[in-house]
Formats: structure tokens, sequence, C-alpha cells
């Protein structure tokens, strides 16, 4: 009920106009009166008292509804809310279109390299594309070669590529585009025409066992689309593998915006790149990370503090920095389990540097000890005087450390005559190891050049022979092992001139077994 009322309607002194007036005002008042508060009310929520107005107006972002509004004081945060303007006024107009291009044939371009194991290639694809796959540049012919699975996303080689070898995938719009064929045929006789339906302004490229072919008369083939026919110069044997693709297309797009596929997309996955989504900070939810929502529910949970904690849950651990040194708990859900074992290790001080932790005698707890060194062989005695012996890598005493030879040798041999560029053998050892350590060289005339050689292999330096003898010993001692298999000793000529009668000894040292 409104609160201003006439006492007295119709009891005015004055005229009949002027109480008409008056309750025409009191009328109009009544009717502003809203949920039994009075104009001045209701202004005192809307305005403060210098008249600023300060009325409970909010307004929030959706992300459902869009832009929302409500006037008042709500106890519950969700109640009141009105739209003000829709997701769909938000967006805007859709785009217009900025022209037409040709759709492209060749797309998502993707370079692995070969290893001689793999045969299996990550590359996304949809069920209509057209895969083009090329080895090192050569077109490679599906089932042939190659399958592809727009399933799993990838392409398998039937054999895997050979290391280093370039491997290159495109795909191609088959089923979006007009005016797209391929076909490859295996010739089976000598065969020159390979019929193709084409039109004059058609593009076409031809590969002849995966190598692109030229057009032209002087080149590798002409095309006549009169008669849909593909004809090489020269007739192509049985055996050759001709593949003829179209090179255009006829078709076109309407392009609302650009979106350049190499620049956005991985080919591989056919996924936008991350880097090129802009993402606000929190904007992903934990559960919209894959296994983050578990990961996060299965972590380990640490209390570090000198008192213990009022709020654990079983599983979680208790850092108790009241000991020294610090101790680590767990809680099973009823009390807190010491981590350590029952005998705690002892108080540490620096006097106890470089020792380590073993069980006292007694068996009753730990002490801290000093290594033993005294059963140890020090590392300076290896290969030293009144030392021990060191070994090499194959686990045997190098040969410097070995007693002395038990015996030493020559072997002596002279070639009459003329001598020839060749290999001449003086000895063959078996179940033997020697060493060469010199060589003894001379003719009586003419010139040579002479090189040691075991098994056949040369090994060391070459020697020029002349009529002056020359005894040299090897700078690097050749060790020959012959105790699994026999082996040859000598030498081989080359450069020769006019060489006569080589006289030649080669000093061997026997080593021990």
């Amino acid at each position: 009920m409104a609160r201003l009322r006439q006492q007295f309607p119709q009891n005015y002194i004055t005229s009949g106009n002027i109480s008409q007036e008056f309750e025409s005002v009191i009328r109009y008042l009544n009717s502003a009166e809203l949920g039994n508060h009075t104009i001045a009310e209701l202004l005192r929520i809307l305005f403060d008292d210098e008249g600023r107005f300060i009325g409970p107006v909010e307004l929030r972002r959706d992300a459902s509804s869009g832009i929302e509004y409500r006037v008042g004081s709500y106890s519950d945060p969700d109640n009141g809310w009105k739209v003000l303007a829709s997701l769909e006024e938000l967006r805007g107009e859709p785009g217009q279109s900025v022209g037409e291009v040709g759709a492209p044939i060749f797309f998502a371009r993707l370079d692995y390299t070969g290893d001689d194991a793999t045969t299996v290639f990550s590359y996304a694809h949809d069920e209509s594309d057209d895969v083009l796959v090329f080895l090192d540049g050569f077109l490679q012919t599906p089932t042939t070669h190659y399958t592809t699975s727009p399933t799993n996303g990838n392409v398998t080689f039937v054999a895997a590529p050979t290391n280093g070898q370039l491997i290159t995938f495109y795909r191609v719009r088959a089923a979006a585009i007009s005016g797209y064929q391929r076909t490859d045929t295996v010739t089976d006789s000598t065969q020159a025409a390979f019929p193709f339906e084409f039109s004059d302004d058609t593009q076409i490229m031809v590969y002849r066992n995966g190598i692109m072919q030229r057009p032209g008369g002087s080149h590798d083939y002409t095309a006549q689309p009169e008669s849909n026919t593909i004809t090489f110069n020269t007739a192509l044997p049985a055996g050759n593998l001709v593949t003829i693709l179209t090179g255009e297309n006829i078709a076109s797009q309407t392009l609302t915006g650009f979106m350049f596929e190499a620049h956005f997309v991985n080919p591989a996955t056919g996924l936008i790149r991350l880097d090129k989504v802009e993402l606000a900070d929190d904007a992903i939810g934990q559960e919209k990370v894959n296994g983050l929502v578990t990961a996060l529910s299965n972590k380990a949970v640490l209390h570090i503090s000198a008192t213990t904690p009022v709020d654990a849950e079983t599983g979680h651990f208790w850092l108790n920095t009241a000991r020294n040194p610090n101790q680590l708990f767990i809680y099973d859900g009823v009390q807190w389990l010491a981590t350590t074992p029952d005998a705690a290790l002892p108080t540490f001080s620096t006097s106890n540097a470089g020792q380590y932790v073993r069980l006292n005698g007694t068996g009753t707890g730990y002490e801290y000890g000093a290594i033993d060194f005294s059963g140890l062989i020090e590392k300076n005695t290896k290969g030293a005087a009144n030392g021990v012996a060191s070994l090499d890598s194959s686990g045997h005493i190098p040969t410097s450390q070995l007693p002395e030879v038990l015996s030493q040798s020559s072997v002596f041999r002279i070639v009459d005559g003329v001598v020839s560029d060749g290999d001449i053998t003086f000895t063959r050892i078996f179940r033997q190891r020697v060493r060469v350590e010199a060589i003894s060289l001379r003719l009586t005339s003419g010139t040579c050049t002479a090189e040691l050689i075991v098994n056949g292999v040369v090994v060391g330096s070459a020697h020029a022979v002349s009529s002056t003898p020359i005894e040299i010993t090897l700078g690097s001692i050749v060790e020959i092992d012959a105790t699994a298999s026999s082996k040859t000793i000598g030498l081989r000529i080359t450069n020769a001139s006019s060489p006569d009668t080589l006289d030649a000894a080669i000093a061997i040292s026997n080593l021990t077994l």
C-alpha cells in the first residue's frame, strides 16, 4: 500500500480545479512508488548524497551466453543475469569473400632421412588425398614401393630407405579439385605411346622410373591431346614404369581468410602448431592436459616443519626439521613412520670427513670408520720398477713390460739377376710371436723402393735401395702374432729402375707366448 494518501479528498477551500490538480499529483506520486519504497528511497539506492550514480549494476561475460548484466544485490552469484549481447552478436558478421584462387594441388611437404631400418613414417593425410612419395627425387609407386594409412596418419615403405636417403612427401587434394589424374603403367613389351585423357590447356607431368621427363620432340616425349596420347620419342623396353600426372587445377575456392598451411599446420600430424595459437595465462584447464589431473592427484606431498603436521593424509611425507640431522617420515593414515633404519646414523662432525658408515663390532648400530687401503695396489706402482705390470685394452701385458726375448735371428734372401716390382716372401711363421726390429738392404746396381709386408700388407715406411748398403733400425717396432694362424714376412718392391741382385736381411726377435 502506498504511504502517500489524501486525507480529505474533495475538501479544499479553493476552486474545484485546484482539488483536481492536487489529486493528479497524488496519483502520479503513488504510481511511482515500487516495492513499498518511496521515490526518495528509490533514488537513494541509485544516487549518493552528491547526486552521483551508484546503482548496483553488474556486467559479466558468460562463455555460453555472451555479455550479461544484472541490477540489484543478490546473495546467489548466478541469479538475476540477463543477456545484453549474445556470442553471435559479439562475433559479428561472417567474413567476406576476398576472392577466388586455384585450389593447390601439391601441399604439406614433409622431409625425412632414411636410416636403413625405419619403414613407417608419420604423415597426416585424408582418405581422399593422393600422397606423392619421392626418394632422392625419384617418384615412387603406390603398393609397389609404399602404402598409406589415413587412419594411422603414416606412410609405410615396403623396404626401409637407406641411410642418408632423402624422403619427401606431398599431399594432393584429389577429391577437392578438378582435373587431377594419375596413371602408373609398367611396360610388358616395347612401347612408345601411352593413353591419358587431357586437353590442350592441361598441364601434365611425365615420369619414367621415377625420373621426370621433358616434353618436346628434341627431348623425351610429345603430347597429343587430340588423341589423348603421350608418346615417347624413343620406345621404352619392357619393365619400364611410366607415371603421368596432371599438374594443374581448373577448379577454384572462395577464400574468407588466409591460412598458409606450412606456416600453421604440422604436416606430420595435421594439427595446428601451438606457437600459432594465442592462449591467455591459465586459459587451459587441468583436465584438458593429458594426464595432468592424474599426475597431480598422485603427486607426493612434503611437509617441512619442526612440528607434527595436522592436515596430513595417507602417503604424505614430513621432513622433521626439529631433529639434527633432519629426519624424514611417511604418514600411514594413523601415525608417522620413520623412513630411516631403526638404528639411526650417528651424529657426525668434521673429524669424520672421508670416513664411511659401517656396522659396529657387536652388530647393534652404525659407526664411522676409516677406509683401509692397506690391501690395495697404488696406481703409481703399475708398470714401475719393483711394482706390478699393467694391462692393455685387450687384457695383455704391454710389450714394453715383458721380459727379454728368448732369441734373436735374421731371415736372409738373395734375389739373383734382375729384380722386378712385386712381393718377395722371406719366411712364414706359425705358433710364434715375433717382432721385426731392423732391415738390411742393397743392390748390385740400379735402384728400387722396398717396403716391409706382413701377410701381403705393407707395414711401416718405404726405403730407397741402391748399390750402397743400408741397415735400418725401425723407428716403430713391428710386432707379429702368429699364434692362431700362420703369417708371411717379406718385402714389396716398387719403382724398380734396372735393379740387379737384391741382398736383403730382416732382423727378427722371438717373443714369449
